[in-house]
């Protein structure tokens, strides 16, 4: 029987992890409360310094010395953040894959293949590079977790978003296939698939009047949208010793 207290196996003492896409929406509020349930390291990824700074001023000074940046393009092999936290600081827990982009809402007769080859490239590319790379830092000590962002649409179809709906299937077969292979190697592999969340990848889909977010919320069983600190609650049970 275990005697711990109910919530200590919710901290993460003396754990290191990384967020990619972590400056902004669920990156940042996962951030937030990986700090707050006392990780002893975190690596923050996102694009531009400009950003991870703007997110760093959002945390206290306690938080902002527990923490690390690194700006990369999570779609090219150039950028290695895991071997970046490996070097840094010995070791690698946890690893967040959020970074993802959205498309404007188009039809499939008119989504242009340009459009559908980035969204694949940050999404779907970038999801496996980060997997690789994460999993490679914990397969020595056999032991990890890795959550992969995914969707509502990575579980369902949705008109007008062939492009994001297809990237968010590919992660999640991505994470169903990676969980059959590396569980056995000691490292957990799980995907969460948030509904419509207010982040910045839905701002252009606000419209006039907020009325493009009230229809999302409509289509919603609580008709409400969700919050990016709902999603993070859900992200930190996976990243802990709570779900081992």
């Amino acid at each position: 029987m275990d005697n711990q207290k109910p919530l200590a196996s919710f901290f993460l003492h003396d754990k290191v992890g990384l967020i990619t896409g972590a400056a902004s929406g669920i990156g940042l509020a996962t951030a937030k409360i990986f700090l707050e349930a006392d990780i002893k390291r975190l690596l923050l990824v996102d694009r531009t310094q400009e950003a991870l700074d703007r997110a760093l001023k959002q945390l206290s000074p306690d938080e902002m010395a527990r923490c690390d940046c690194f700006v990369a393009d999570v779609s090219s092999e150039e950028f290695n953040y895991a071997e970046h936290a490996l070097q840094r600081w010995g070791r690698l827990d946890i690893a967040v894959l959020n970074a993802g982009i959205g498309n404007e809402p188009t039809s499939i007769l008119e989504t242009d293949v340009k459009v559908w080859d980035k969204i694949m490239e940050v999404n779907g590319r970038g999801a496996f590079l980060g997997l690789q790379q994460c999993a490679r830092a914990m397969v020595s000590k056999k032991s990890g977790s890795i959550i992969i962002t995914s969707s509502q649409l990575g579980l369902q179809g949705s008109p007008l978003l062939s492009a994001y709906g297809a990237s968010k299937w590919a992660v999640r077969g991505l994470t169903l296939t990676a969980a059959e292979e590396l569980t056995p190697l000691g490292i957990r592999v799980n995907s969460v698939c948030p509904g419509p969340t207010v982040t910045p990848l839905i701002d252009d889909m606000k419209g006039k009047d907020g009325e493009g977010w009230h229809r999302m919320a409509d289509a919603t069983l609580m008709k409400r949208l969700g919050e990016a600190h709902e999603i993070a609650k859900a992200i930190l049970y996976l990243a802990s010793d709570a779900a081992s």
